[in-house]
């Protein structure tokens, strides 16, 4: 149940015997009920009284229309007829489309939601609609409309902030924040699914409950997240929200799905909302330093921001990749005298030869286009050879930084498997498959490896010491967030 004011309303539909199973799951953790009449089997009144009995919870009647994504076959005045007829039952609450002829005919011991839907879109004139909406008197005023960026999604969030009474969502995936974070703008209502949603981009109860925590949330929650693109294979979600929620922390952590063109717009919109930390993936950890007010030595040396802080109003950048993969690598072998042959060229890779240099180690690049191998050498005191030469490298570990044999091309390796050397150290920053060839070959011929969720655990560690999330040794985060690696 939710203890923040807002209803966590979950919607039935199916059959008599599925709806009257779903009113039972439902009762145990939602806050109220949604018949979504349009949506069942039978919509008589008998069948409709029936199962109105095995509730306890507030329960809202809506009869959509098709022009509102609804599945009501009749016209309006059939609609009309029908709705008013199952009305006589005094269910708590109504959800009826605005721009519905009827409101006067409604009990007033019924309360009314005054709904808005667009399927096509999230209209710049949000503030209009809401007016000619409030023409009707009700007692919620719901908004859904769709979402084509996260930029939409937060500029429902900072309108329903603004408001009262009102629930504003948007569908699609690109819109779930909205439904995720609308405790935290005070929004009177979201709607859940048990098994099957009812609209584009709802989230499930499960979700919401056991991963977002979502009884907890509420206006003093923080909220922190991954922003790049692509977001949605991050485990991100699923281990930082069970940490806060160990850690007694009021935070919230989602995943932002976000374009470079659309960084300008997101560090203004995100002004007026309690966004107070991110986790920053590709292709913004070059494009997110122009938005900040200062960015660490180290992370302006490797040329690349994975983790933001807010202070005192003001986004500061850090990166805890590099410290994240030397720290996993560590807990295997020093890597002070030691030479280190990496594999790739790109950003992991000057982060972890960064690093490497740094402690000590001699590092060595390689890469496909020898050229990039060179530049990034020169940049840390290092040396550079073509990778057809890597089998005359006298490496003590070696590093691939590339997506080589990431799912689904999991057969490849990014050098010759007879150019590995027996009994070294392996590392590879890939996390699926967890077990990639290369670190495969290495284990078989005699060498110990660190895998990429080692690296993935250390730099959220780091992530998590950035934002102050206090409260539990390291050990145990770690352990726990390897333990979601594979989820």
């Amino acid at each position: 149940m939710s203890y923040n004011g807002g209803m966590l309303v979950i919607s039935i539909q199916g059959n008599f015997e599925e709806a009257k199973e779903a009113i039972r799951a439902a009762s145990k953790v939602g806050d109220a009920l949604e018949f979504r009449l349009d949506l069942m089997e039978k919509i008589d009144l008998s069948h409709v009284s029936k199962l109105k009995t095995y509730s306890k919870l507030p329960i809202i009647f809506t009869l959509r229309k098709k022009s509102h994504g609804g599945s009501f076959k009749g016209n309006e005045t059939e609609r009309e007829g029908k709705l008013l007829e199952l009305l006589t039952l005094k269910p708590d609450y109504v959800d009826l489309e605005y721009d519905s002829n009827f409101f006067d005919k409604i009990d007033p011991e019924i309360q009314v939601i005054a709904s808005y839907h667009n399927f096509e879109k999230t209209p710049e004139n949000l503030e209009e609609i809401l007016k000619k909406m409030q023409e009707i008197p009700a007692a919620i005023y719901k908004i859904a409309t769709m979402a084509h960026s996260s930029l939409d999604a937060l500029k429902m969030l900072l309108f329903v902030k603004k408001q009262k009474n009102v629930a504003g969502m948007c569908m699609g995936t690109l819109g779930m924040i909205t439904r995720i974070l609308s405790p935290i703008v005070d929004s009177p209502l979201t709607y859940a699914f048990l098994e099957k949603p009812t609209a584009p981009g709802q989230v499930s109860v499960s979700e919401l409950i056991d991963i977002y925590h979502y009884p907890l949330l509420n206006r003093s929650t923080e909220i922190y997240g991954l922003i790049g693109d692509p977001v949605d294979k991050s485990i991100g979600h699923l281990c930082h929200n069970p940490i806060f929620k160990k850690a007694k922390k009021n935070g919230v952590y989602v995943k932002i799905l976000l374009k470079p063109l659309e960084v300008p717009e997101f560090f203004n919109l995100i002004k007026e909302l309690p966004f107070v930390g991110f986790s920053v993936t590709m292709p913004l950890k070059e494009v997110v330093a122009p938005y900040l007010a200062a960015v660490d030595p180290q992370a302006k040396k490797i040329g690349a921001i994975n983790t933001l802080v807010k202070k005192e109003g003001e986004w500061f950048g850090t990166n805890t990749d590099a410290k994240g993969a030397l720290d996993a690598l560590e807990k295997k072998e020093k890597v002070i005298h030691k030479t280190l042959l990496i594999i790739g060229a790109g950003g992991a890779a000057k982060a972890i030869s960064t690093e490497a240099s740094n402690r000590g180690a001699r590092v060595i690049i390689t890469n496909r286009t020898l050229k990039k191998a060179e530049i990034l050498a020169s940049q840390v005191h290092g040396g550079a050879i073509p990778i057809t030469d890597v089998d005359q490298c006298p490496y003590d570990i070696i590093i691939n930084t590339t997506a080589v044999g990431m799912s689904p091309k999991i057969g490849d390796t990014p050098i010759p498997p007879e150019f590995i050397k027996e009994n070294s150290l392996g590392f590879d920053v890939i996390m699926h498959p967890k077990e990639t060839k290369f670190l495969n070959i290495i284990q078989n011929k005699g060498g110990k490896v660190v895998y990429g969720y080692e690296m993935y655990a250390q730099q959220a560690l780091g992530q998590l010491k950035a934002w102050s999330i206090l409260g539990l040794n390291d050990e145990e985060i770690l352990s726990f967030i390897e333990s979601f690696a594979f989820i």
